[in-house]
């Protein structure tokens, strides 16, 4: 049986115990993720003694109550310790209260999901699969990578582990903040989940500076369920020169090479920026957006004049 649980009397125990042992498990969704992000604004629809769980991220527009994906948050949907069959996730949609009239929010890479009443849209992410060592990763580079890191190499920098997320937060925001709207908002959320990622060994930090101590780039990456995610990270001004996001990306895929987990870029259907991750020889894979509209037609209409 599958139940509509508010955000106030989830067990949160049981909760991430389930993303633990789900073999689609991923660093969204467990509870500290959702807390940090969406706050108290997240509800759940949980089956039998939470074996299967579905996040339910909501916010409130004109009174009305609509599910969405929040920033730095790729994929959710239905997570499970038991098998995801096409009933099962049939299940958990039809499940979804009739109260949330507008959706649009991401399954992840295990749901596949059809039905003739809802919008979907195929997103793409870029993957690398860590299990051979690094000279086999690097192989697999194209030539504009190898040459922006022989460049960086010729120059020379160091690399420094941390665990203060704080630095990368703001590389992040000072390049990347105009594309965010509330960006002071969500840059204290998505440094507070880093944070907590850290206290909990589910993510790491990692800076590259020149030989002189200069910043070139800082990144934060979430490390959870086999799989790191490249979350925020941005080069300087300086760094730029010197192809330090490469630098980053390259230092951290030969840290964890032969580690059997999968370094996963979270996305993107942006044309430079696919490119950019495909140059570390990275796999396509598609998850699904997912879309439905029972907005009273009075919303749909002040929506298509502004």
């Amino acid at each position: 049986m599958i139940k509509y649980i508010k955000h106030s009397k989830i067990n949160k125990i049981q909760w991430d115990k389930c993303i633990d042992n789900s073999s689609n498990g991923l660093v969204y969704a467990y509870s500290f993720f959702l807390d940090n992000m969406a706050e108290k604004r997240w509800d759940a629809l949980v089956y039998g003694d939470y074996e299967a769980v579905f996040p339910l991220v909501w916010g409130r527009k004109f009174g009305l109550k609509y599910l969405f994906q929040p920033y730095f948050c790729q994929q959710l949907g239905l997570f499970s310790s038991i098998t995801i069959t096409e009933d099962l996730m049939h299940a958990f949609i039809k499940s979804i209260p009739k109260k949330f009239v507008y959706w649009d929010f991401h399954l992840n890479y295990e749901n596949q999901f059809f039905s003739p009443k809802v919008q979907f849209i195929n997103r793409t992410s870029y993957n690398i699969n860590l299990d051979s060592d690094y000279p086999n990763l690097y192989d697999k580079f194209n030539s504009d990578a190898k040459k922006n890191l022989a460049k960086a190499a010729i120059v020379g920098y160091d690399l420094k582990k941390s665990n203060d997320p704080r630095l990368a937060a703001d590389c992040f925001f000072k390049a990347y903040g105009m594309h965010y709207s509330d960006a002071n908002n969500w840059k204290t959320k998505i440094t507070q989940c880093a944070l907590k990622a850290i206290q909990l060994d589910k993510g790491f930090c990692r800076e590259i500076y020149d030989k002189n101590g200069q910043l070139w780039c800082s990144g934060f990456f979430f490390k959870s369920n086999n799989r790191i995610h490249y979350a925020m990270a941005a080069p300087t001004e300086e760094g730029k020169k010197y192809g330090a996001t490469h630098v980053l990306i390259d230092e951290v895929l030969k840290e964890f090479a032969g580690t059997n987990m999968v370094f996963d870029f979270e996305g993107s259907d942006l044309k430079n920026v696919a490119y950019f991750y495909s140059k570390f020889g990275s796999v396509k894979r598609f998850y699904l957006e997912i879309k439905l509209n029972r907005l009273p037609w009075w919303i749909q209409l002040i929506n298509r004049k502004y």
